[in-house]
């Protein structure tokens, strides 16, 4: 319920914003995912991403981090987590981002990407041990799993 009320206001801000941006996760996989979301000025807070689900909420500030994994228990040394990282630096207006893995691959054997609106920013499909990318602040993030 949570998730859901959570994603229409997220839609909502989107539709009042036309310079909005936002960060999305879109659930391929045949389980459910939990996402684990931290960032600088709130408590981490945790949604299932239903099958064939999406996460999707405006991207503002800096310090912000997507943790996916097949359980509730991130925070567990024994649960494998993939982890993308995200800034927006109004400064040089861009977006910088990462990804990582911790702990195991929660998603070994499965595709996922990294994929941003700005067609110029290329697509990552594969762990690059954690190397951070950058686009212009205005592109949209978006995270496919399986």
């Amino acid at each position: 319920m949570h998730f859901i009320t959570y994603a229409t206001a997220s839609i909502l801000a989107l539709a009042t914003s036309a310079s909005a941006t936002f960060a999305q996760v879109n659930n391929n996989c045949p389980v459910p995912i939990w996402i684990t979301i931290t960032n600088s000025i709130q408590q981490p807070s945790q949604y299932a991403i239903p099958i064939n689900g999406t996460y999707l909420q405006t991207r503002n500030g800096v310090g912000n981090a997507f943790g996916l994994s097949k359980t509730s228990a991130y925070f567990s040394t024994s649960t494998p987590k993939w982890t993308l990282g995200f800034t927006d630096s109004p400064q040089d207006q861009l977006l910088y981002w990462s990804v990582i893995n911790a702990d195991g691959d929660p998603f070994a054997g499965q595709p996922w990407s990294v994929v941003l609106s700005d067609p110029s920013c290329a697509p990552l499909t594969a762990y690059d041990g954690g190397r951070v990318h950058a686009c212009g602040i205005a592109a949209n993030l978006t995270v496919t799993l399986c």
